[in-house]
């Protein structure tokens, strides 16, 4: 049995948010992967923080300007200045829940998922004002 969806809902905004989290997922996993490698390496929470975050910063404008929001324009640098600008934002957010989790003692994985939960919902919002086709 195939699963059918009311009309124009994959291309209105509940068909983004369903392509929005099969790219944060995917981004996450990526993000994560990235935080844990090195963490393993020795480097500190902090920094490898920084560091998976600018990674899954570029992944994620990628994926979802191709599959969330499926812009048909080239990818421009206004565009991606606009979306680091919005994901600096994000990112803020992001590492300053993660480090308060951090902070108070919370394991690492924990910290990652409520520092990337919270700061999707702003994202998602806001790219999609950016990406969003015309």
């Amino acid at each position: 049995m195939a699963l059918t969806l009311p009309p124009g809902w994959a291309d209105g905004w509940q068909g983004q948010a369903l392509r929005f989290i099969g790219v944060g997922l995917t981004t996450a996993a990526i993000d994560f992967g990235v935080l844990a490698g090195l963490g393993a390496v020795g480097m500190s929470p902090y920094l490898a923080r920084i560091a998976s975050i600018l990674v899954a910063l570029v992944v994620a404008w990628w994926l979802n300007r191709q599959l969330t929001f499926r812009s048909a324009a080239p990818p421009s640098w206004r565009e991606f200045a606009a979306y680091a600008a919005t994901a600096a934002v994000g990112a803020a957010i992001n590492y300053a829940l993660y480090s308060a989790g951090l902070y108070i003692g919370l394991p690492i994985w924990l910290a990652f998922v409520i520092g990337t939960g919270v700061s999707a919902v702003f994202n998602f919002l806001r790219y999609r004002v950016i990406l969003a086709p015309r």
